[in-house]
């Protein structure tokens, strides 16, 4: 895949600004940067926050073959694509938290984001030291893991890389031919998930499909689309 940079100083966002060129045909491979946005979103209409030059921001335009339905896993396609950058370009071990934060150490380094089945948005904290009070015990960056912070090209140029490589496989085989490497660096099985009806459950595993399987408190096992939809035909498990 061919990958053309837009490379902006301030939008409202990385992903409209994609949505944007999109609409007015822009191939795949599309990419939209900024060192700022004013009005960066994340999952359920949560806000982005960024201090302008301090992160990588990021939206790359994918339009994808198949049914709509497999489209969520593009946010896991991604998530992987970042872990593996960050392994590159900074030795950095991140983990990825189901459906599309890395962790590092516990705190979220990196948030990703698919939308409209053919883009995603990625917001990397590359080197801020300070974060609001909302976010000082959940977030960090690489300046403050590794005490510097790579330059955004190269880890852009890391991303995309990965992002590349992931996307062909995925193309070629599915979720279930990244499955195995996604796995390897998630924070499954045990991590604690919201499901669909607000309460917390237990992240069990995902399937080849890229459809998350978590254990209710009622010992009932929810399978959950990425982005917080909930397929048909919720099983029960045997209580022990």
């Amino acid at each position: 895949m061919q990958f053309a940079v837009h490379a902006l100083d301030t939008t409202d966002s990385t992903q409209s600004e994609a949505q944007r060129l999109a609409a007015a045909g822009a191939p795949e491979g599309t990419v939209v940067t900024a060192r700022h946005q004013r009005a960066g979103r994340g999952r359920r209409g949560h806000d982005w926050w960024d201090a302008p030059g301090q992160s990588l921001l990021v939206s790359v335009l994918l339009r994808p073959a198949g049914p709509v339905t497999t489209a969520p896993q593009l946010s896991l396609l991604g998530g992987l694509a970042v872990a593996e950058a960050l392994a590159t370009v900074a030795a950095v071990p991140a983990r990825i938290r189901w459906p599309n934060d890395l962790l590092v150490d516990g705190r979220k380094i990196c948030g990703i984001l698919a939308e409209a089945a053919s883009d995603g948005a990625g917001r990397l904290n590359l080197a801020q030291t300070a974060f609001p009070a909302a976010l000082v015990d959940r977030a960090t960056s690489l300046r403050l893991v590794t005490g510097d912070a790579p330059e955004a090209d190269l880890v852009l140029a890391a991303v995309l890389e990965h992002l590349a490589r992931r996307y062909d496989a995925w193309r070629a085989g599915g979720f279930a031919a990244l499955r195995p490497a996604w796995l390897e660096r998630s924070t499954l099985p045990g991590q604690t998930v919201r499901l669909p009806d607000g309460s917390d459950g237990v992240g069990i595993d995902v399937g080849d499909d890229g459809i998350l399987r978590a254990r209710a408190a009622d010992g009932r096992v929810v399978h959950i689309v990425s982005g917080g939809t909930v397929e048909e035909g919720v099983t029960h498990a045997a209580r022990h």
